[in-house]
């Protein structure tokens, strides 16, 4: 095995990455999340939420305000069989929908504590039979907790099912606050993580519907942060969690996290893949050495002659942000390129990675950033791909209305929204509805050939 095989660059989604223990770098940002200070993680797709929530799974028995008595549990939330148990027979209410997932899954953690009083083991096996969680053929929500059936649930079973006595949200109220008498006996927290919130459904993928459901999310944690046993880390969008509307917002602005990588912790991150290389390395790595191993690595020639913090310049989109995603995915394509080059016996770097596979990689994450834009953002996705083929990167406002092509009221809404998710620049350093100067970012520019992105 060569060198340039040795490495592993993992995968651009950090759900799929089964590796990531191996080279994942402890940022502060992480550390902070680490802490009891941060509830909120928020930060665009591909920033790397998923994978911090991945290592706090995998490292929960390491992280102090997890370490016992305290306990954590982590979910990405599935909520269409609650919500099919819950409406209309019993509430509309979507906030009682969080509710009710919250109280399962406390039910579910805790009746496998040895400490738990048998009464309350008992009304939290009665919670999860009544409410169709747990049954003898084990339910899909049961399935994915690999959740024992116990001699005890069998007996609700038979004696619960069909419920005698109408369900009632009370119930759920119950089990919550039995929880949390329980945790302040033991004198422990229950930590409750909830990742991958941009993709809860109910009955379809309608933005309004997201939106609805993450604002009574956040009403629902606003009222079970008062029971002080009760913590959370919930991982946002950005751009989803700041068009929310819930009362008390402004209460979680200092539990709040936001992701920004500058381009010293991408180029960290990205040593932390190559180190592979360098076994004779026991200190942390730093930026300067960072820099050193990925030189060693990748061919900078024009128009990347500067090297990494030329490329990072190029990857930030129009919030100004560079995105982990994006630079593992680079540098996953770079290095298929160049292990096919060498096959081939063309290409044949000063470095381990050549000029034409950096160009191919690049043309590569760039395609692959603008169909995720695309994907995440449907509702824009006719209107921007209007920009493909235009000469230059750069508007004025008329210039891009018309290119979206859009009248002047329309246009002033879709450029304000395409600015606040990044697609979009402004170059004056004014106020996005004041502005008369914008620019597409350089890898969406790319991916829709736009002149001056070459």
């Amino acid at each position: 095995m060569n060198a340039l095989e040795k490495i592993d660059f993992g995968f651009g989604a950090a759900q799929h990455d089964t590796n990531l223990k191996h080279y994942f770098y402890k940022s502060v940002a992480f550390d902070l999340t680490c802490s009891d200070r941060i509830y909120l993680v928020l930060g665009a797709k591909g920033a790397g939420k998923s994978a911090i929530y991945q290592m706090l799974r995998e490292w929960e028995d390491k992280i102090p305000i997890f370490k016992k008595p305290n306990l954590w549990l982590g979910e990405e939330p599935q909520l269409q069989q609650h919500w099919a148990t819950l409406h209309p027979a019993v509430s509309s209410s979507k906030v009682g929908l969080w509710r009710f997932h919250i109280a399962s899954l406390i039910a579910g953690l805790l009746i496998n504590e040895d400490r738990l009083a048998e009464t309350t083991r008992k009304t939290f096996e009665r919670f999860l039979v009544r409410w169709g969680l747990v049954g003898i053929v084990p339910t899909p929500w049961q399935s994915l907790r690999t959740l024992k059936f116990k001699v005890g649930i069998g007996e609700y079973v038979t004696t619960e099912i069909p419920p005698k006595i109408p369900l009632a949200m009370t119930e759920c109220d119950q089990v919550i606050h039995l929880a949390s008498s329980w945790l302040d006996e033991q004198g422990a927290d229950l930590w409750i993580c909830l990742d991958s919130l941009d993709e809860v459904r109910l009955n379809g993928s309608k933005e309004d519907e997201i939106a609805e459901l993450l604002s009574s999310l956040m009403t629902a944690v606003s009222d079970l942060i008062r029971l002080r046993r009760l913590k959370f880390k919930l991982f946002f969008r950005s751009d989803i969690y700041d068009e929310l509307g819930y009362v008390n917002k402004d209460h979680f602005s200092a539990l709040k996290l936001t992701l920004k990588w500058t381009k010293e912790d991408i180029g960290i991150l990205l040593a932390h893949r190559l180190a592979v290389l360098h076994p004779e390395h026991n200190d942390d790595i730093i930026y300067p050495v960072a820099q050193k191993w990925l030189d060693e690595v990748f061919d900078w020639e024009e128009p990347y002659a500067g090297g990494f913090e030329v490329l990072y310049e190029r990857f930030k989109d129009g919030n100004g942000d560079a995105l982990p995603r994006d630079f593992v995915n680079f540098c996953i394509e770079a290095q298929k390129s160049q292990l096919t080059f060498n096959r081939q016996g063309v290409n044949k770097p000063t470095c381990l990675i050549s000029a034409e596979a950096i160009r191919q990689a690049i043309d590569l994450t760039a395609a692959d950033k603008l169909n995720d834009f695309l994907q995440v953002f449907p509702n824009y996705s006719q209107t921007y791909k209007q920009l493909s083929g235009h000469n230059s990167r750069t508007f004025n406002r008329k210039q891009l209305s018309a290119a979206l092509g859009k009248a002047d009221l329309d246009a002033k809404l879709v450029i304000s929204d395409l600015v606040r998710i990044g697609a979009v620049a402004v170059k004056d350093r004014k106020a996005v509805n004041q502005s008369d100067s914008f620019e597409i970012p350089y890898l969406y520019a790319l991916a829709l050939k736009i002149g001056g992105a070459s």
